[in-house]
């Protein structure tokens, strides 16, 4: 058990790293982050602790598509003579990360109102277009998020992979 615990807390602390890196834009084209935390309601004289009473998180970032992009993860090569002259923020868009919900919370809208509250506050920083990659073999995830208004980028979808992701798109 204890063991257990020390993985959680090794996980938990990298996951913050990484959270903080994105908010302070240290991962190239994030200009701003957003993490969703849903958690249980508790009865008033249960004790709480942080490991058991989150449920569910959701990471939003607002990026910048990077120099000849047209969605996330694209790789283009430019000719700095066609390269852009347009201004820095003109190409915004929201990419979702790391939608988690525990097990026993499933199926119970947790993970649909955190992609509402996230498309909400997407469309408050002024962006047009969310994207999130799915796994192609997690169909659960694939039907939610269709569930929701996203669709899978065509040009995006490359031959499967064992380990292949789906790139999804809603427009806002």
């Amino acid at each position: 058990m204890r063991h257990v615990e020390s993985h959680k807390r090794k996980y938990a602390e990298e996951e913050f790293y990484c959270l903080k890196r994105r908010c302070f834009a240290q991962e190239g084209n994030s200009l701003n982050c957003f993490c969703f935390v849903a958690i249980k309601k508790e009865d008033k004289n249960v004790r709480r602790t942080v490991l058991n009473s989150i449920v569910g998180t959701l990471d939003l970032s607002i990026r910048q598509f990077m120099q000849g992009e047209t969605f996330p993860g694209e790789i283009k090569k430019v000719s700095a003579v066609f390269a852009s002259q347009e201004p820095f923020n003109t190409h915004k868009y929201a990419y979702i990360a790391n939608v988690c919900v525990a097990k026993f919370a499933r199926r119970q809208g947790i993970a649909s109102n955190m992609l509402y509250l996230a498309t909400d506050a997407a469309m408050m920083a002024g962006v047009t277009q969310l994207f999130v990659h799915v796994n192609a073999d997690n169909n659960p995830a694939q039907d939610l998020y269709k569930k929701t208004g996203f669709k899978v980028v065509e040009a995006a979808s490359f031959p499967l992979r064992k380990d292949q992701r789906i790139l999804m798109a809603m427009e806002l």
